[in-house]
């Protein structure tokens, strides 16, 4: 038998004369409601037709803040009926498995206020005279995954799945790159900190990261939204990872405020504001990783960083030597980096008086780490004294002159 407190028709015996008379009168609404009973059928309707997006970025309370992708929430109606018909004042329970996956919202900008709240610690939802009740669920922190919305009433329950994706990149973008570092990328040495010696390599040769000095490369994330969904890059998070010590990166080309990790977001364009790859003297192969939500950069980028040398020690072998000898080793020339490790230096090579010592050789690369010292030949022609110079390949600066050498006969 239905409840009397529903909308519906009660029965009232009256008592003429004695006698009853069995007579039909209309109850009124009942505006506070009542459980939707077996009988009863829930249909949802989510209006995003598709994942949402989790955040990447909490405050210290654990809400979002920046910035977010879209989407992240979205409208749910449900559609309560009865006997085939609206299931006016009808209320359900409605929650999310996980619990932490969404939170459960009042919808905003109804007409005689929310159909759905929070009610003796549980949210409810209850249907207007149409059988509809509408509310919000929304991804509000960063957990994704699958998740259920289930509508429950009169040990029955009606389901949703809702997947709240990582914050980042979908799996269908395209053209997802790191733009300004790549193979072709190369970074070259400037030369401005080398120094010049004729003796021993002194025991410290400064900081590797050099205030005001340190070399960069600007670059930027950029990524091409699917063609069903144009938005879904925009305040889309990128991670960009150096992988080397000797690499950071910074939102300042002077690189004085460096890190390793860096977030940036894409914009509407699909684009990332520009931000600067630093790198030290000491140089290398540098790896970088780049990932967003679903997306890994593949292959890593790499960029070839050429050392900067500090040090270039230009030696005389002999003092003396004499004329009519073939060509005689002379001269021992190595390029040392701030860690004090000898490195590969492409070099031009002269002799300042070339009546006196004729080169073998005008340019060569300098031996690294684990390769001989390069030693200078040249062949004795006349008699005086002359010095080898040494500089930076197709440079004129510094100059690295060696002590004289003697030529007699």
């Amino acid at each position: 038998m239905r409840s009397p407190s529903r909308t519906g028709r009660a029965v009232r015996i009256v008592f003429v004369v004695g006698v009853p008379v069995v007579g039909v009168v209309a109850s009124s609404c009942v505006h506070d409601g009542y459980p939707l009973g077996p009988a009863g059928g829930v249909d949802i309707r989510v209006d995003v037709q598709g994942p949402l997006f989790a955040t990447d970025a909490l405050d210290e309370n654990g809400k979002p803040t920046g910035a977010r992708q879209t989407p992240f929430s979205s409208s749910v109606t449900l559609s309560m009926t009865e006997n085939d018909a609206p299931a006016f004042g009808a209320n359900v329970s409605v929650c999310v498995e996980p619990p932490e996956a969404l939170a459960l919202l009042p919808a905003t900008g109804e007409k005689d206020g929310p159909t759905c709240q929070v009610i003796d610690e549980q949210f409810r939802c209850q249907a207007t005279s149409e059988g509809v009740a509408s509310f919000i669920v929304s991804s509000q922190g960063d957990w994704a995954g699958p998740a259920e919305l289930i509508v429950s009433w009169a040990n029955q329950k009606t389901t949703e799945n809702i997947t709240v994706l990582p914050a980042g990149l979908p799996s269908n973008v395209a053209n997802f790159s790191l733009i300004g570092l790549s193979g072709t990328d190369r970074v070259l040495a400037q030369f401005k900190a080398l120094k010049c010696t004729n003796s021993a390599v002194p025991d410290d040769l400064g900081m590797k990261w050099r205030d005001g000095q340190i070399r960069f490369k600007e670059v930027y994330v950029r990524a091409s939204p699917p063609p069903n969904a144009p938005t879904v890059v925009a305040n889309a998070p990128v991670f960009v990872e150096s992988l080397s010590a000797e690499a950071a990166l910074s939102l300042d080309p002077s690189c004085a405020d460096r890190t390793t990790r860096l977030r940036v977001q894409l914009g509407d364009n699909g684009e990332s504001p520009k931000f600067y790859a630093c790198f030290s003297d000491i140089g290398g192969s540098i790896d970088f990783a780049v990932t967003s939500g679903a997306e890994t950069l593949q292959p890593q980028p790499t960029v070839p960083v050429d050392p900067e040398p500090r040090l270039l020690r230009v030696a005389r072998i002999v003092d003396t030597t004499q004329t009519g000898f073939s060509p005689v080793d002379l001269f021992d020339v190595e390029a040392y980096n701030a860690d004090r490790v000898r490195i590969e230096m492409p070099v031009d090579l002269s002799i300042d008086d070339p009546t006196v010592l004729k080169l073998e050789e005008i340019t060569l690369t300098l031996a690294g780490e684990t390769g001989q010292s390069s030693v200078i030949r040249a062949t004795p022609i006349e008699t005086g004294t002359a010095k080898l110079h040494v500089t930076p390949r197709l440079l004129s600066t510094p100059d690295c002159a060696s002590q004289p050498v003697t030529v007699t006969n």
